[in-house]
């Protein structure tokens, strides 16, 4: 039986080991021509590697600032929608209730009333909203839910009015129920504080996402919508002309909440285009980055063309000579 002999061996390992670094080659010329980068990093900056890493190390940095930009723009434009919505509410209900006042029909004011208990509850709804997994308006605690359940609300709120309570004794006690540091504070608001520490949006611009749901503008909207939510819970033991009182109270309430509303999203907006300054700045970092990246790695095509194509023949010529040696016998050898 014919046996390989120790030098038979060391040839096919050799013919091995080329015809792989050859393919090697060949195939990182082959990506390196079509990228027009050079594939050996190394080779390319002869080991001084420092400034590219400084390079990539900038680019990684503007990519987290612009993904930190949007998450702000998405959490600020939601706080704008569910104060839109606010405001659509305190609008529609301020008109509503004193074209309701002008009668003295039961039947209307009750309808009025029970309006004013919806919009309230659509107000909570419209301040629970939830985005990109954070509650909008629970300032720190963005996982936790903002507000108690608007009917919980409500019922602490008329539990706690003191007895045989006139027109202006029930909105005195509205009022401080939802002031700072009355009961709104701890049944009514479920969040966290306002942050204190920003997100970093780069060039030393930190800016704060994480407004309270204890913002005056909130407070007063809240609160003037239960006054004249109170108007129906109250109803059996009020007079038409106390019920009347509430809402024209409520209204002008109202009105004057959906100023303080527009004053906050004014300071949204302020920073919605903060936000998108910056933004825009990280993205300009970002691009000049990349092409400094790019010069860097820069390969010749014509050398690296001229390098392939010589990689290539000697791949075809080891091919070549690899099928010669197998196809080799006594009987060839012999001749």
């Amino acid at each position: 039986m014919f046996q390989l002999g120790t030098a038979d061996i060391a040839q096919s390992l050799m013919l091995r080991r080329s015809g792989t670094s050859l393919r090697n080659t060949v195939s990182q010329l082959t990506e390196q021509l079509a990228s027009g980068q050079y594939a050996d990093r190394s080779k390319a900056l002869n080991g001084a590697l420092t400034r590219l890493a400084h390079v990539e190390h900038g680019i990684h940095l503007s990519e987290r600032h612009i993904a930190n930009s949007d998450f702000l723009s998405t959490i600020l434009s939601g706080q704008q929608n569910a104060l839109d919505r606010l405001g659509d509410i305190t609008q529609t209900l301020a008109l509503d209730f004193q074209m309701s006042t002008q009668g003295a029909d039961n039947l209307v004011m009750s309808e009025a009333t029970a309006r004013a208990r919806t919009g309230f509850a659509d107000a909570i709804g419209a301040l629970n909203t939830k985005i990109a997994g954070r509650f909008l308006f629970s300032g720190t605690s963005g996982q936790e839910r903002p507000f108690a359940d608007p009917d919980t609300i409500l019922t602490s709120l008329e539990a706690s009015l003191p007895p045989g309570a006139s027109v202006n004794d029930i909105r005195d006690h509205v009022n401080t129920w939802f002031a700072s540091g009355g009961d709104f504070d701890t049944i009514a608001y479920l969040g966290g504080p306002s942050a204190t520490a920003g997100v970093d949006l780069g060039d030393g611009i930190t800016l704060r996402p994480e407004l309270a749901g204890t913002e005056d503008a909130i407070r007063d909207t809240l609160a003037a919508l239960a006054l004249g939510a109170l108007g129906e819970t109250l109803a059996p033991s009020l007079t038409a002309a106390q019920r009347r009182s509430l809402l024209s109270l409520s209204s002008t309430a109202l009105l004057g909440a959906d100023a303080s509303r527009v004053g906050l999203q004014a300071r949204i907006g302020a920073t919605e285009a903060r936000v998108e300054a910056a933004r825009t700045q990280a993205e300009a970092k970002a691009t000049s980055l990349q092409i400094v990246r790019t010069e860097l790695l820069a390969a010749d095509p014509y050398e690296t063309a001229t390098a392939l194509e010589t990689a290539t023949q000697r791949l075809d010529a080891l091919y070549m000579i690899t099928a010669r040696l197998s196809r080799l016998s006594l009987t060839e050898y012999l001749r």
